[in-house]
């Protein structure tokens, strides 16, 4: 699965996100984080059981403006 996550600039947003990732089990076989205008783009490949769980739980983070999914 390959999700791409787009929010604020806080440092927590890509651990939370990881942290996410580990919880569910995924193992995350690359990441990027982009810093753009102030906001972050972390996108990450990952092979995960429950992509559309995970993608749900990180929609619902405070720190998150989108999330896109592909590939689950």
């Amino acid at each position: 699965m390959r999700l791409i996550v787009q929010g604020e600039g806080s440092l927590e947003l890509p651990v939370r996100l990881l942290n996410l990732l580990a919880q569910q089990g995924a193992v995350v076989t690359g990441a990027a984080i982009t810093l753009i205008d102030g906001d972050y783009r972390v996108e990450v490949d990952a092979c995960a059981k429950r992509a559309e769980l995970i993608a749900e739980k990180a929609r619902a983070m405070v720190l998150v403006d989108s999330v896109e999914l592909s590939g689950a």
